[in-house]
């Protein structure tokens, strides 16, 4: 092989590259789609180790694999939103609601009760 074709061969290889990197209307989508919406945590007026979920808003939400199933005993829903977390996985049951100021100290029925939330828009 001659040197000019072994250089064009090499600038070639060097220049052709692909993007793994999404387009924008995904990169956009994918950010509407995921909104920050409830802080919980699992001990009264808003102390101890805290959880915040993220999801699309209208959407349940398990509580399960993220160490508070069953473990939420205050919260609070981010502005603009409520909240609601449900006793029975997929929002099932009986629920308890809360908006922005949200809720310092859950009822006796679903304090360290709660398996499911779901937010939305006010």
């Amino acid at each position: 092989m001659h040197f000019p074709t072994l250089l064009t061969l090499t600038i070639t290889a060097l220049t052709t590259t692909t993007s793994a990197a999404p387009t924008p209307q995904v990169a956009a989508a994918a950010a509407v789609a995921k909104t920050q919406l409830i802080d919980l945590w699992q001990n009264a007026n808003f102390l101890g180790l805290k959880f915040t979920g993220s999801s699309t808003v209208g959407t349940c939400e398990s509580l399960k694999g993220t160490g508070f199933n069953n473990n939420v005993t205050s919260a609070k829903a981010k502005p603009g939103f409520r909240c609601t977390v449900w006793v029975e996985e997929k929002c099932l049951g009986t629920g308890f609601s809360f908006d922005g100021g949200g809720s310092g100290k859950f009822p006796g029925w679903i304090d360290n009760g709660s398996s499911s939330w779901k937010c939305v828009r006010v």
